[in-house]
């Protein structure tokens, strides 16, 4: 049986959610039924370690400005000469930069199936956007939305037809916070001083300022908490210079990207999300599978995670005050922070399983190739 030749290509420039799932869907793929080589634009040299450690081949199609025509159309040549070489049968493309990119590219190479993902909520949103989405439309075979907040924008679209959109959520092994997530001992919840703590890119959307601007009003109720940001981006100077206009540094630990976010995890009382525009954030997925209280923005796919009030608190008016309110109401009690952390983990370990979304993908991927004609 030949196997299927699945290049999914990526834009990102570090080790965010997207990057998380596609190493997450390496662990659990069918080797057996496919060849799977990760691409990436960019220097996402993290991202092509990671694929290699696991025994799949790597590529970096490099673009060191993409405001430089040159560079982009070497960049496109690359991704061509790729895809006719090598005979890829499918290619996944992620981000909208890519998307457009990989979707001319594959057209001149004759690639037989293409698959955009819809990661999050802002795709083709502006006017620009919007029109080489829609031109390059009719060279999509499907298009694959995290959630069905993302379907339902998407179809906003009149131009989008409803049957080339489905959703696969994200999911997790339940495994991977098995030998560290928090139980019902409340001796085991937590440090001393409360942890509050936020994973996610510093960039604009993930709006970590709300996370500072919220820590005044948390410290005057419990002056001893720790409030921690992960990541990397183009905002975290900003955010760094913030906190120490706020005279907030004694209470402000910030990581870059961290390889095993668990036993930070493990330290958190709660966890909060503020981002402006999301589609299922793994960040969010992870923390509940620890069984973290949540507090996050009213926003994208988010409330298909979280039920408000039941499996953690949600944020409708995305301003600090609110963010505030809401860790100090876990903070204040957490009997309820353990409960809502508790049946965070439940829908997580049911709904959100990361074989089924594996299989789920498989699936689609081959009934695409059936359609297409192409034998395995």
């Amino acid at each position: 049986m030949r196997k299927l030749k699945l290049l999914q290509l990526n834009a990102g420039t570090n080790l965010g959610g997207t990057e998380i799932m596609l190493l997450r869907f390496l662990d659990n793929v069918d080797r057996n039924r496919f060849q799977v080589i990760v691409g990436a634009f960019f220097d996402n040299d993290p991202l092509i370690s990671e694929v290699q450690k696991r025994g799949f081949e790597g590529k970096l199609f490099r673009i060191k400005n993409c405001y430089n025509p040159f560079a982009v159309l070497i960049a496109f040549f690359s991704v061509y000469r790729f895809l006719k070489s090598r005979k890829v049968d499918i290619i996944h493309l992620y981000g909208f930069y890519t998307n457009i990119l990989g979707k001319i590219a594959a057209r001149f190479a004759k690639t037989p199936i293409v698959v955009t993902g819809l990661r999050m909520e802002r795709f083709g949103k502006n006017f620009f956007h919007s029109l080489l989405a829609r031109i390059t439309d009719s060279w999509t075979d499907l298009y694959i939305a995290v959630s069905q907040r993302t379907k339902a924008l998407m179809l906003q679209k009149r131009w989008l037809s409803k049957k080339k959109v489905i959703v696969i959520h994200s999911g997790i092994d339940p495994k991977w916070s098995a030998s560290s997530s928090k139980d019902d001992n409340p001796d085991t919840q937590a440090p001393q001083a409360p942890w509050v703590g936020m994973v996610g890119a510093f960039n604009q959307f993930k709006a970590q300022e709300k996370i500072v601007l919220s820590a005044p009003l948390v410290l005057k109720n419990f002056p001893t908490t720790r409030f921690i940001l992960v990541g990397e981006g183009k905002t975290k100077e900003r955010i760094i210079r913030m906190i120490a206009k706020l005279g907030l540094k004694p209470n402000f630990d910030l990581f870059g990207t961290v390889s095993d976010i668990r036993p930070i995890l493990s330290k958190l009382s709660v966890f909060v999300f503020a981002s402006r525009t999301e589609g299922l954030p793994v960040a969010i997925l992870e923390a509940m599978a620890f069984g973290l209280p949540v507090v996050a923005s009213c926003v994208g796919g988010i409330p298909e995670l979280i039920e408000d009030g039941v499996t953690g608190i949600l944020v409708k008016s995305n301003e600090p005050e609110e963010f505030a309110s809401a860790i100090i109401q876990l903070l204040s009690n957490p009997a309820k922070a353990r409960l809502l952390g508790k049946m965070g983990r439940l829908r997580i370990q049911k709904e959100f399983n990361l074989k089924a979304m594996t299989r789920r993908l498989e699936e689609v991927y081959h009934r695409l190739a059936e359609e297409k004609g192409i034998k395995e």
